[in-house]
């Protein structure tokens, strides 16, 4: 566990939620990817073979849940999988919102303050409040 990540997931999930009351979608939804994205690198530590992780890497990991339980079987679906499509998504939406300018609709910035809330949720009982 890395905390000073899970820290500015914390951080970027309280900014993406003051953006949202201010109705600023678009910068909502880019504050809360990169709030799941601080807390799943938390809880995998950093990557074996490069000095960042790749975004639909870090998903594909955090998934399967090997990082709180490593004996899980490698074929077959993760410990998370109902996470899986929620983050997909709100990366998605994060590319829309932060490189092609699609308008951010305030059900899909609210679903993925959501998300960011899930996935800190399981971390938090996966680690026993934050501690591997």
């Amino acid at each position: 566990m890395i905390p000073e990540r899970l820290r500015l997931a914390q951080q970027y999930l309280d900014d993406a939620q003051y953006l949202l009351a201010a109705d600023r979608l678009a910068s909502a939804v880019s504050r809360a990817y990169y709030a799941a994205y601080q807390a799943m690198w938390a809880a995998l530590g950093d990557p074996p073979r490069a000095p960042q992780w790749r975004h639909g890497a870090i998903i594909n990991h955090f998934v399967r849940g090997y990082w709180f339980a490593p004996t899980h079987v490698p074929t077959g679906p993760g410990l998370l999988e109902p996470l899986r499509f929620a983050l997909h998504q709100l990366y998605d939406l994060r590319l829309d919102a932060d490189y092609d300018g699609v308008p951010i609709a305030r059900a899909g910035a609210e679903e993925g303050v959501r998300t960011v809330q899930r996935t800190l949720a399981e971390i938090h009982h996966r680690t026993q409040g934050g501690h591997l």
